[in-house]
């Protein structure tokens, strides 16, 4: 996702017309990263230079849509559906908070973060998707690191505690008769200290990857839950903190929100936003 909008396109085109976040193209100086920046223009010659530099491009053609340049801003949500029905909110980092546990695992151990955390990303969706277990990651960390590993780190390092305005959402959905429901990518040991604080008895259901063997960015993941549910997907909502996960669902055609701050707006006010249609 992107930023900010870099464009040469007149300021009365419908594409951009009355949307933030605007700079001129070619673009001269920038507070954040190029790759941050989102190239528009029908000149193919502009987006290569664009390209050049480390910015995102797209090509303003005759067919390109309004909505397909806003689903690409890091700062555009969804606006909720006339007929919600269903809300699915991710767990970690949306519904809970304080989850980050590498970083704790390395310093326990001694090890070097960065290669600690290149190796945990080789298993990190075979965890997820309960393919390989928390035991068997670790029997092989410690041979390949040359540690003796205790317990499980995993749950040791985990310390979640609830995000209140997550929870008051929830509550009010709840109490005005639209169904929710947590949709997660976690692991056994995590899922179980969630279960314990309480986490999942918020939800309707819950639905964790490494139950389901599917995890989010996959379609599957989401198709699976829309099917269980029964309920279509333009009458649901879908909440996550991780750019990857809402592009994805937006391009399946599920409605989201990312809850996440950006330098155009924080996450509190972006979630105040799109469900102030709630009485």
């Amino acid at each position: 996702m992107y930023d900010i909008i870099a464009t040469d396109l007149r300021s009365e085109d419908p594409l951009i017309s009355g949307l933030p976040h605007l700079a001129a193209l070619p673009i001269e100086g920038s507070a954040i990263p190029l790759s941050r920046v989102l190239a528009l223009s029908g000149d193919e010659e502009q987006l290569i230079e664009a390209e050049r530099l480390g910015m995102g491009t797209q090509l303003a053609s005759e067919d390109l849509a309004r909505r397909d340049v806003l689903l690409q801003m890091s700062w555009y949500d969804d606006p909720i559906p006339d007929n919600l029905a269903l809300v699915l909110f991710d767990m970690g980092g949306v519904v809970v908070k304080n989850i980050h546990m590498l970083g704790k695992i390395a310093r326990t151990y001694g090890l070097d973060r960065e290669q600690f955390f290149t190796d945990y990303r080789h298993y990190e969706f075979p965890l997820m998707e309960g393919s390989i277990s928390e035991e068997q990651y670790w029997r092989r960390a410690s041979e390949h690191f040359g540690i003796e590993v205790t317990g499980n780190p995993f749950s040791d390092a985990f310390k979640p505690v609830f995000n209140d305005e997550m929870v008051s959402l929830i509550t009010r959905l709840r109490e005005r008769g639209v169904r929710v429901v947590c949709a997660s990518n976690t692991i056994d040991s995590h899922w179980n200290i969630l279960k314990d604080m309480g986490a999942l008895d918020l939800f309707d259901a819950t639905y964790a990857s490494h139950i389901l063997g599917c995890s989010k960015p996959k379609w599957r993941f989401h198709r699976l839950i829309l099917d269980t549910e029964g309920v279509a997907i333009h009458r649901s909502y879908f909440v996550d903190d991780s750019e990857e996960n809402v592009a994805s669902s937006r391009r399946m055609g599920l409605s989201s929100l990312l809850y996440r701050d950006v330098p155009a707006v924080s996450a509190s006010e972006r979630l105040a936003s799109a469900f102030s249609i709630l009485p």
